[in-house]
């Protein structure tokens, strides 16, 4: 995790398949004499009856202490941690993601792990490729919770059956056909149910995120690293215009998505939409909202039959706040919560997959098929991450922005000279954060 201006990362890992087993987490603790509440936030509400349900089996070893849960959207939750942290008010344990972690990182305002913490996370319950993303110049921070991303195609068996259509698309080009298939519009011309759900609109990072989601498998990147540890945009290209103008062509031209009617894991599990692009949780959500849905996930489609498969890895850790007053304690509690039993209990309650390499997933994928995508994917498929830099989460909220006015706005359809146009804007935006943090460079 490099909190630095200079920064060399791996743009591709192979954490799929990764091997060792872990050692037990041997007895409790002895219980303390003083009482002890951990308080513990979340920008992942689904997360809560977990943490509720882990919680009281550790307060079953551990009289004396008991919990407190906060919860909030991931956006809002990024924005009370990085108020409340520097202040010394925010909670004992919180999971978040490296966006927000490496500026607490930069500004001590996160530790780095204790030498007992630091030893146990290295000693082979998780990748070495994900011990690497949690570390800094030999430091590590946090304990690996989760894999944030692998997106995949979620998809709607029986409207595709009923749409006549055989499987799941593996090209953009026919997944654009499926959704104009599967889209529905009512007598007065209004759309019921999206033939694909796209993020068009909403605030903060995650926008832009799932552009990404296009603009990678397309050939581009948000930001390339180059030789000497700088970063420029990589999407100023054909790569970028062909993402920009494949959401143009979903709200605008084809008109299988819109910006008005339900979105996201909502959509798809409600059956508002037929196909939706998404991280393993939408598995979770099912569980509970559409227990009978008939679904299916594959990989994200390869943007032509010749391209790769391109998957966002995105590993979520959760930490123990440096101003915590229980430290020891809710260190305790953290490797309680991700061990491997309860982590294999977190897959199983929200879909979110564990990042540990020592869970037998047979029989979880006997009851729940859709997660084979997840933890055993194709051999060919190729992984992209987030850059861990003080100024990425800035380059996606900005840029997310200008992404939700191009979706929606007319003069681009149709229009390639507007197309670049609007990218180009966007890609100086991009060059222009980094420069301001000293992290631009081209060679």
């Amino acid at each position: 995790m490099a909190t630095t201006k200079k920064l060399s990362r791996r743009t591709a890992l192979q954490i799929a398949g990764g091997v060792g087993i872990a050692a037990g987490l041997g007895r409790p603790r002895a219980a303390q004499a003083a009482d002890i509440t951990l308080s513990v936030w979340t920008g992942l509400p689904e997360l809560i009856p977990y943490y509720t349900k882990v919680g009281e089996a550790y307060t079953k070893a551990h009289p004396n202490v008991k919990f407190s849960y906060l919860s909030a959207s991931l956006r809002e939750m990024e924005q009370k941690l990085s108020a409340a942290v520097p202040t010394g008010t925010g909670p004992d344990v919180y999971d978040i993601g490296t966006n927000i972690t490496v500026n607490f990182i930069a500004n001590g305002l996160l530790p780095p792990n204790p030498p007992a913490i630091d030893t146990y996370m290295k000693g082979g319950q998780w990748n070495k490729t994900v011990v690497d993303y949690f570390s800094d110049n030999g430091k590590t921070y946090g304990l690996p919770m989760m894999e944030g991303s692998r997106a995949s195609l979620y998809y709607n068996k029986a409207m595709f059956k009923e749409a006549g259509i055989a499987g799941p698309p593996t090209t953009f080009p026919e997944m654009m056909d499926a959704a104009r298939k599967l889209v529905k519009i009512d007598a007065t011309g209004k759309m019921t149910r999206s033939g694909i759900s796209m993020r068009l609109s909403g605030q903060g990072s995650g926008i832009t995120e799932k552009f990404r989601f296009v603009l990678e498998p397309a050939g581009g990147a948000l930001i390339v690293p180059t030789p000497s540890g700088k970063w420029h945009n990589g999407f100023d290209n054909e790569a970028g215009r062909n993402a920009l103008n494949f959401y143009v062509e979903v709200v605008q031209k084809y008109k299988v998505d819109d910006p008005k009617i339900l979105h996201d894991a909502d959509a798809f599990v409600s059956g508002g939409t037929a196909m939706l692009m998404r991280e393993a949780s939408v598995i979770g959500e099912a569980q509970t909202k559409a227990p009978t849905l008939d679904y299916g996930a594959v990989p994200i489609p390869r943007w032509s039959a010749t391209g790769p498969y391109k998957c966002l890895l995105q590993p979520w850790a959760i930490y123990v706040n440096g101003k915590s007053k229980n430290a020891d304690t809710a260190w305790d509690y953290v490797k309680f919560v991700t061990n491997a039993e309860n982590s294999l209990l977190m897959t199983e309650m929200n879909g979110w997959i564990t990042e540990r390499t020592d869970v037998n997933w047979a029989p979880l994928l006997a009851k729940t098929p859709q997660l084979a995508v997840f933890v055993t994917p194709p051999k060919d498929l190729v992984y992209y991450v987030d850059p861990v830099l003080t100024a990425f989460d800035e380059i996606e909220s900005k840029v997310a922005d200008k992404l939700t006015a191009a979706y929606v706005n007319t003069a681009l359809l149709d229009n390639p000279a507007k197309i670049t146009d609007a990218v180009h804007q966007m890609a100086t935006l991009t060059d222009g954060i980094l420069k301001d943090a000293d992290l631009y460079g081209t060679t």
